[in-house]
């Protein structure tokens, strides 16, 4: 039997874990790092990140399977033990191979803790009762991870100024593998529908699972197409995972792009302590609008509800990318960390979205599904906006960005609309020819003789309510005394 306080410490634990991932002190310098201690161009850096997102693409729907078929905590410290592995090969590859190669480990660990950690998380609080929490404490889950992505940035500018940039590296790879430790003090919670049971029923008014879902059985492959059908047969989760994919990377390039845009403005990290100082101090706005972003989400979604949450950060998003069309000067940093903070509100937006839609067994194996597509969009967007940026300017390549939005976004977001309106739709038809409770059968009609008697006082003690008097009725009474 399922016993809910147990998994009450899995929420701060996840915090921990979240926290410990965030902490990479080698992010204000690793494009840097690759330029000027690699030699890479900045197309080769966008080429980089290509290999990284397709391989997100090829891992990451099998590592949902393998969190929902094996278990979601195993996945998660494995997640932090094989990213410490990938950052050490990073560091000691010189060549594009060697590189390519460490970034390929390194997508194979993310995919292993991206979907799971949601999955672990929304059903620790389905047993403890608390699933609308959701996107409250993923989004301070998620605001820790940028906290102390923001921390990483004040301490690794000043850090690669004193110690290099391949020590700072390694001291990140350090606190990846603690983060293996923390997820190893999760506790499972039930990753199936007959584990749940009737005592921790679906919300059916968000499209939530059938009552008595059918079990997956064989191997992971069929984790996997199950979770391709579900995504495919339930719409609302089909749009809204290409919708916030595309929102989400589309606002992440401006970001993507501080550390060269700082460069151009004859900015260097490597200089001395002071320089880097400078450094992270400039690049830190991005992280803390993540971070802001974070935690901003779940009161967003309750002020404006789910379905206006997403196209409301859409289209403000495009306004801030005016400044960026218009301005070529270092205080375009102030709109990038806005845009980065609505890049961050969008995943336990999306997320929670997902949730509600799915059921338990192929939790992660959809959410999963929902970091490919990023992933694949990420694959084709990155390299394409890198190179424009690499052989015209940065504007253009903001401006190429917000196109991206405006003919792409819009798009998935109105097939969202119309899918999303249909589903609620049909959950209130559901709901509405439910058979309504029978009212209570009719007084058997010995009944009344066990009532009591005004005249003989016998029968059954039975608690009669008073009469109702009207105001008439009342001022008519004499004064109580």
């Amino acid at each position: 039997m399922i016993q809910p306080e147990r998994f009450a410490r899995n929420i701060p634990i996840y915090y921990l874990f979240q926290f410990a991932t965030g902490f990479l002190i080698w992010i204000p310098i690793w494009i840097i790092f690759l330029q000027d201690e690699r030699g890479l161009s900045l197309t080769q850096v966008g080429l980089m990140e290509a290999i990284f997102w397709i391989g997100m693409m090829v891992f990451e729907v099998p590592t949902g399977a393998v969190a929902d078929r094996f278990g979601r905590r195993k996945s998660l410290a494995l997640g932090g033990f094989m990213f410490t592995a990938g950052t050490i090969m990073f560091v000691l590859s010189d060549g594009f191979i060697g590189l390519a190669l460490s970034y390929v480990v390194l997508a194979f660990s993310m995919t292993l803790y991206s979907g799971s950690g949601h999955a672990l998380l929304f059903d620790s609080l389905r047993v403890l009762g608390r699933t609308g929490e959701y996107e409250k404490h993923m989004g301070r889950a998620e605001a820790l991870m940028t906290g102390a992505l923001l921390a990483s940035g004040l301490l690794g500018g000043p850090m690669a100024g004193l110690l290099g940039l391949e020590t700072v590296f390694l001291i990140g790879a350090i606190t990846m593998g603690g983060a293996g430790f923390v997820a190893l003090l999760l506790r499972e919670p039930p990753r199936t529908e007959a584990e749940f049971g009737a005592a921790f029923p679906a919300d059916p008014l968000h499209g939530g699972p059938e009552p008595q879902p059918e079990q997956i059985s064989g191997g992971l492959a069929n984790y996997v197409l199950s979770g391709f059908r579900i995504v495919l047969r339930q719409r609302p989760i089909l749009w809204v995972i290409m919708l916030a994919g595309i929102v989400a990377v589309a606002y992440e390039m401006p970001n993507f792009f501080v550390q060269p845009f700082l460069r151009s403005h004859d900015l260097d990290p490597t200089g001395g302590v002071m320089n880097g100082v400078v450094w992270s101090a400039l690049v830190v706005p991005g992280f803390a609008g993540m971070s802001a972003g974070s935690l901003l989400a779940a009161p967003f979604v309750a002020r404006v509800g789910e379905r206006r949450a997403l196209p409301i950060l859409m289209f403000s998003g495009v306004l801030l990318f005016i400044p960026l069309l218009l301005f070529d000067h270092i205080s375009i940093i102030l709109p990038i960390a806005i845009l980065s903070g609505i890049h961050a509100a969008i995943r336990p937006i999306a997320t929670g979205y997902i949730n509600r839609r799915i059921r338990s067994d192929q939790r992660a194996t959809v959410l999963s599904i929902f970091e490919l597509m990023m992933a694949a969009q990420m694959a084709l967007i990155v390299p394409l906006i890198s190179a424009s940026a690499d052989s015209i300017d940065f504007r253009f390549a903001y401006g190429l960005s917000v196109g991206v939005v405006l003919t792409l976004g819009v798009g998935f977001w109105l097939f969202w609309r119309r899918a999303h309106r249909s589903e609620q739709a049909d959950a209130l038809r559901r709901i509405s020819i439910r058979p309504k409770p029978q009212a209570p059968a009719a007084l058997p009609q010995a009944l009344p003789a066990l009532l009591p008697s005004a005249n003989t006082g016998k029968g059954m003690p039975v608690a009669v309510p008073p009469p109702q008097l009207s105001k008439v009725d009342r001022a008519s009474l004499p004064p109580r005394r």
